[in-house]
């Protein structure tokens, strides 16, 4: 039988969750059956090395220290949002690309990858999108479109649409009414797996402990966090809270930190590979997203068992159905707050709350996953 070529597309590979998400799918990826070939846009990023050695990757654009990267990005989108012309980054693909032809090609991100996606469509009889988030809630794409018309006239060119919660394709569907396939294809989560790594390192916390795990972007909402600690310390709680990620945000933060005299009971630790041990060791997580598809950290919390406490988002009140398997609260800084202590406060919330999250975990199974993925790419 003869492998059939596939072609994923994605911004970079820095630390979110869809960038995870693609690495525990190709992780798990059958390759006696596949070829594939990974396009990174911008070169560079936390998950690079992750990435499965039967893999060819490929990059138009170098990492951000480099002039190539930076003088072509910034040309490039310059002159595609101005002049309305994309000869430059096609100039990139066809250089990069080689007239290369593939069974399927997905962009695994919404945006960038999605723009370019559409530059090669000719190079493939099979067009696929992933959309990560809500963008209904949170439209953050606009800043590379600039209008909807020629978003949607994007979607409206590929084959299929894959959406990593039913919520997701619901709100997609209030924005966009395209005569496209879709379907809702769960992330990839790998129990037997994060449950291995999360005994490679022990962790021990001296005072009870809230984990958040994240990118540190507005869209997390890591600042709504630190106010709710500093309410926690005006009002007596001895709590530590603990940060793990990076991004473009940081400095704001511990600026932030500093101005609510947060740093005593709030710590940074920056990216951990794996989270795993930090996220077990913990008493609760808590997620403080202004928007979601499908939040990785809150499937990983279910799998160790650590009690999830997030704002409702399309991604967390899926998963939590509801608050069955978690509590959800609003997204004002008291709401959360009351939301956080009410777990905090209940010693025996927490004990359900664990035992229901193994129950969830059942529901992750990653073969089913990868047949849904073959299915689709099969068409």
């Amino acid at each position: 039988m003869q492998m059939k070529k596939i072609l994923f597309i994605i911004e970079g590979l820095h630390g979110g969750g869809a960038e995870k998400a693609l690495i525990e799918l190709l992780t798990n990826f059958d390759y006696e059956r596949y070829d594939v070939t990974l396009c990174v846009i911008y070169y560079g990023g936390v998950y690079m090395k992750q990435i499965p050695e039967p893999v060819k990757v490929l990059y138009l654009y170098g990492e951000k220290k480099d002039y190539w990267h930076e003088s072509f990005r910034r040309k490039t989108f310059r002159y595609y949002w101005k002049y309305d012309s994309t000869w430059l980054m096609r100039m990139v693909i066809r250089y990069k690309m080689k007239q290369q032809h593939f069974d399927a090609i997905i962009s695994f991100l919404e945006g960038a990858p999605l723009l370019f996606h559409n530059m090669m469509r000719h190079c493939t009889d099979r067009n696929i999108a992933w959309v990560h988030c809500d963008l209904y809630n949170y439209h953050w794409t606009e800043t590379v479109f600039k209008t909807l018309e020629r978003e949607k006239l994007h979607y409206t060119n590929m084959d299929e649409i894959v959406f990593v919660s039913r919520n997701s394709m619901n709100a997609f569907g209030k924005l966009y009414d395209i005569n496209v396939s879709k379907q809702c294809i769960y992330n990839i989560i790998d129990v037997d797996k994060i449950h291995a790594k999360a005994l490679q390192k022990d962790v021990s916390n001296q005072t009870f402990t809230v984990i958040a795990v994240g990118r540190l972007a507005k869209v997390k909402g890591f600042d709504r966090l630190l106010r709710v600690a500093k309410m926690f310390k005006d009002n007596g709680y001895h709590l530590s809270f603990q940060i793990l990620g990076v991004g473009e945000d940081e400095q704001k933060l511990l600026a932030l930190c500093d101005e609510l005299c947060v740093r005593d009971c709030v710590t940074f630790l920056g990216f951990q590979n794996p989270p795993y041990p930090y996220i077990k060791a913990a008493d609760v997580l808590i997620s403080t997203s202004e928007s979601e598809g499908l939040p990785f950290v809150i499937c990983e919390a279910l799998v160790l068992g650590t009690p999830v406490v997030a704002t409702r988002t399309a991604g967390s009140a899926e998963l939590l159905e509801d608050g069955k398997y978690g509590l959800l609260t609003g997204h004002d800084d008291v709401s959360i707050f009351d939301g956080l202590k009410r777990m905090v406060d209940d010693s025996q919330l927490r004990d359900d709350f664990k035992l229901k999250a193994k129950v969830k975990a059942e529901a992750f199974d990653v073969k089913q996953t990868m047949q849904k993925v073959y299915h689709l790419i099969e068409g």
